[in-house]
């Protein structure tokens, strides 16, 4: 009869020690493995060790991703990079929203210069927002930037890639619900007084029961380097030389058949308090960056106050945007205005 060394393993006839190696057979005792080798061998432990290492690198490349987002919205923010080139309109407006200055007659005049009596104010006009009387409030102005000679009136040409501007009143809880989605992505961001990042599911979110629609803008990529600006807003009674509203602007970084990459920024020109207890216009950027595409927009929150301060609200209202102004629910904040970005591909 073989047998085996408990300790060796060598195979030998029956006897009281090892052949090989002189181990008493039977009174053998294997040594207790030490308390460490027993823990790490349990395969419960080495499971939880194994999603733990997950869940680090997840964690540690989400950051990463939110530190490189951050440097590249904080960038954009200090050198107001939108449409930073010589002579754009919208270029003087974001200097003096970064700066804090008035703007210049001629700069002002450059904000919203009108082409011609037809298309003064350069927007489709399926998507035009008209005040109820024309001397109530004076037509959105859309500006395309870079070529000044297009016919503004063209900017939503049948079968040509667009993006489509959604500006809603959206209830907290789905705005809640949009940031949390969003944060799942890797790319949001929010800042001391407003918050913007990519959204899954846009068309999905525009649909939502707390989304109210108040406008939609859509304007056309003629090519993948396409920009535009246009404004809603009125002048302001005390000085008809400044304007009270909000500037949207676009350009688009790179577009391919299936992506866009660009910037977006509203800028806004707002009689606010002041620390003396006053109200002063005060003009603001806020700026962001956006890669969408497929089911996937961009959603920007926050750039809108509750109150306008104004004497001549009226006016201001008269446009569908500032319609939110007149909104309990706005008002007490328990909704939020938001705007939404939609890449739609074309034929």
């Amino acid at each position: 009869m073989l047998i085996n060394c408990p300790r060796c393993g060598f195979q030998q006839p029956k006897d009281k020690y090892c052949a090989q190696c002189g181990v008493d057979i039977e009174n053998f005792k294997p040594a207790t493995p030490p308390a460490w080798k027993k823990f790490f061998g349990n395969p419960l432990i080495q499971l939880s060790l194994l999603v733990i290492i997950a869940s680090g690198a997840g964690i540690t490349l989400y950051q990463k991703g939110q530190q490189n987002l951050e440097r590249r919205v904080s960038y954009l923010k200090s050198t107001v990079q939108i449409n930073a080139s010589t002579g754009n309109p919208a270029a003087n407006f974001a200097e003096a929203s970064a700066t804090h200055e008035e703007p210049t007659t001629d700069q002002a005049s450059q904000v919203a210069p009108p082409a011609d009596a037809d298309a003064a104010d350069g927007v489709v006009t399926a998507y035009k927002v008209t005040p109820p009387t024309a001397a109530a409030a004076p037509s959105p102005t859309a500006t395309p930037v870079g070529d000044k000679t297009k016919d503004t009136k063209n900017l939503t040409k049948a079968g040509t890639p667009h993006l489509v501007f959604y500006y809603a009143e959206v209830g907290r809880g789905s705005l809640n619900s949009f940031i949390s989605a969003s944060r799942n992505t890797g790319q949001f961001m929010s800042f001391n007084d407003y918050s913007a990042g990519i959204l899954p599911g846009i068309n999905k979110a525009l649909s939502a029961p707390q989304v109210k629609i108040l406008h939609k803008e859509e304007h056309s990529l003629t090519d993948a380097k396409a920009a535009a600006q246009w404004f809603y807003g009125i002048k302001d009674s005390r000085d008809p030389s400044r304007e009270i509203g909000h500037t949207s602007v676009f350009e688009v970084n790179e577009m391919d058949a299936n992506n866009l990459r660009g910037n977006f920024e509203v800028l806004r020109s707002w009689r606010e308090p002041t620390s003396a207890g006053t109200f002063e216009i005060q003009r603001k950027s806020f700026p962001a960056i956006f890669e969408i595409g497929g089911d996937t927009g961009f959603f920007m929150a926050g750039v809108m106050p509750a109150q306008s301060n104004l004497e001549n609200e009226d006016e201001l209202v008269s446009y569908d945007i500032y319609k939110i102004l007149r909104s309990p629910q706005f008002r007490a904040g328990d909704s939020d205005f938001v705007i939404f970005i939609e890449f739609e591909k074309g034929n």
